[in-house]
């Protein structure tokens, strides 16, 4: 049963910014009563996460490095065969012009 001050009040409008005031001060204590479970369950799940290995910048910055290295590799091996194509060529017409050279003074 509802005493007839409790009626009063909950009519007065002046006190409605008390009571809202008052129901947001018992939800920010709920939440803080419920701040050490929470804060215990973040620890125990960062204990079971396992921390990024000490080296991981070392091993990204060799990761880049290996594929400039490779680009760069791939780039100076493809202008190598160019040359040894070419080199090849050469020696062939060279081949061919002593073979002809040496047909032509045998024929002589």
């Amino acid at each position: 049963m509802m005493t007839k001050s409790r009626k009063t009040r909950d009519a007065d409008p002046e006190l409605e910014p008390f009571d809202e005031a008052q129901r947001d001060l018992d939800a920010k204590i709920a939440a803080l009563k419920a701040l050490p479970e929470q804060l215990e369950l973040e620890m125990r799940e960062q204990e079971r996460t396992m921390p990024p290995p000490e080296d991981l910048e070392d091993r990204e910055r060799q990761r880049i490095f290996e594929e400039k290295a490779a680009r760069g590799q791939v780039r100076n091996e493809r202008r190598t065969q160019g040359r040894s194509l070419l080199l090849m060529f050469l020696l062939l017409a060279a081949t061919a012009s002593m073979v002809a050279w040496v047909i032509t003074l045998t024929q002589k």
